[in-house]
């Protein structure tokens, strides 16, 4: 690829297929209501990430996209509500999920299924391999996709796992508040309360596990990530080194590890004033923390994650106020490229690497009038270790293609062409799923 970094935007990411994909601009996704100033999240938007200047309207309510069971692909109805109801019956299957029978009027009955964001959503996550957009309502226990790649009349219903395998018994402390993907390729979502770190996976056939309670770090004190009035609500991302950062809505900041299921307390996010609750949070291009609130309308503001300190994103008038924010960056990802040692991120006019973000394994590498013998192709993790080292020769005009081994892991990764004479003529970030 002929740019320095190749993460690509949300709508376009269809065209991994292709030889030489396009630059992205800095989009997310944002949940909010019919209008700016407006409590019901039901909508969901696409955002210039940069201002927070509305691109399009991916769903409203207004809307009556098909819904299909993403397993089996059977078309999923909603109750019509214009008809008089005589009888409903809700029953919960061996999966979990419930399922309502209802009986109208007439004596027609109908397996009904909510609309797609019926009770409300302040969870979302945008997977860059797939191309889609999941999501969850508030109080429900089903998880639900945009299939972006083909288009935004469809919403898909994952039916055959729940996404909570537990009842909510406890009110709004199980309910799913903070989602993201992170860096291994897995999507997240926390419960208010701590007690439901919940992993999820993309692809044909998604997989779904609780992984149980995030347990407070030694030194947090007396901010815990279970206390309601400090660490509740807000919103999850991801680090360039497999980390989550929870942002609570009252602007507390807890780092975990998947791995270790430990929140440790970074600090509280300073600058933002005091009546504005963080709801929504998303990377941008430039690695920092873009911020959303749900009620506040005003402005958005950005957040150095270096230090966690806000500053206002974008002097505009008004924009929507979020109850969530979903992007496909990573924070600290230029931290995780200085440890590979690479003075400079480059691109090559006559290099080009692709796919970015890599889902099969394989990379293909193209020269353009680039020839000569010796040439070594390396692959650098964000900790600065060498996890592949190849020779090439190249003759003239080609492309080569590379497969990765099972070791090499998902996560951000420079990769490094260096000629016969040990010259480093490329360097780019990429993505491994």
């Amino acid at each position: 690829m002929k740019t320095s970094f190749l993460h690509y935007s949300l709508s376009a990411a269809i065209l991994l297929i292709s030889s030489k994909p396009v630059v992205a601009q800095d989009k997310a996704y944002a949940i909010t209501g019919e209008v700016k100033g407006n409590i019901a999240w039901t909508v969901v938007r696409e955002i210039d990430l940069g201002t927070g200047a509305e691109i399009r309207k991916i769903y409203s309510p207004s809307e009556k996209p098909v819904l299909i069971d993403a397993l089996s692909g059977v078309r999923l109805q909603m109750r019509d509500m214009s008809a008089a109801l005589k009888d409903q019956v809700t029953t919960t299957n061996r999966n979990g999920i419930s399922n309502t029978l209802v009986t109208y009027a007439d004596g027609k009955r109908a397996d009904v299924v909510t609309a797609p964001t019926e009770s409300f959503v302040a969870a979302s996550a945008y997977d860059l391999k797939s191309n889609r957009l999941f999501f969850t309502p508030m109080h429900s226990n089903e998880l639900r996709y945009f299939d972006l790649n083909a288009g935004t009349n469809a919403v898909y219903y994952v039916r055959n796992v729940p996404l909570r395998s537990f009842a909510e018994s406890n009110g709004e402390a199980d309910v799913i508040t903070r989602m993201c993907f992170g860096a291994d390729g897995y999507g997240y979502a926390l419960t208010n309360d701590g007690n439901h770190l919940i992993r999820f996976s993309s692809g044909d056939k998604i997989t779904i596990a609780d992984l149980g309670s995030v347990q407070d770090g030694k030194a947090n004190k007396d901010i815990s990530i279970r206390t309601m009035c400090t660490s509740w609500g807000g919103d999850m991302i991801g680090d360039a080194f497999g980390n989550l950062y929870v942002i609570t809505m009252r602007g507390h900041v807890f780092k975990i590890n998947p791995n270790g299921m430990v929140a440790d307390y970074i600090g509280a996010i300073k600058n933002l004033p005091p009546d504005y609750t963080v709801n929504g949070a998303a990377v941008n291009a430039q690695g920092n923390v873009v911020i959303s609130c749900a009620t506040k309308a005003d402005q958005y503001y950005s957040v150095d994650p270096s230090s966690w300190t806000a500053t206002v994103l974008h002097q505009k008038s008004e924009v929507f106020n979020a109850s969530d924010l979903a992007s496909c960056h990573f924070t600290f990802e230029n931290l995780a490229i200085k440890k590979t040692n690479t003075p400079s991120v480059k691109g090559n006019g006559l290099i080009s690497v692709y796919p970015n973000p890599v889902v099969t394994k394989t990379i293909n590498i193209a020269f353009d009038a680039f020839a000569g013998n010796g040439h070594t192709v390396q692959l650098v993790d964000a900790g600065g270790h060498n996890v592949l080292s190849k020779t090439l020769n190249v003759s003239g005009k080609a492309t080569t293609q590379i497969i990765l081994p099972a070791s090499v892991k998902s996560g951000l990764y420079v990769i490094k062409i260096i000629d016969g004479a040990g010259k480093e003529q490329y360097a780019g970030k990429i993505i491994v799923y």
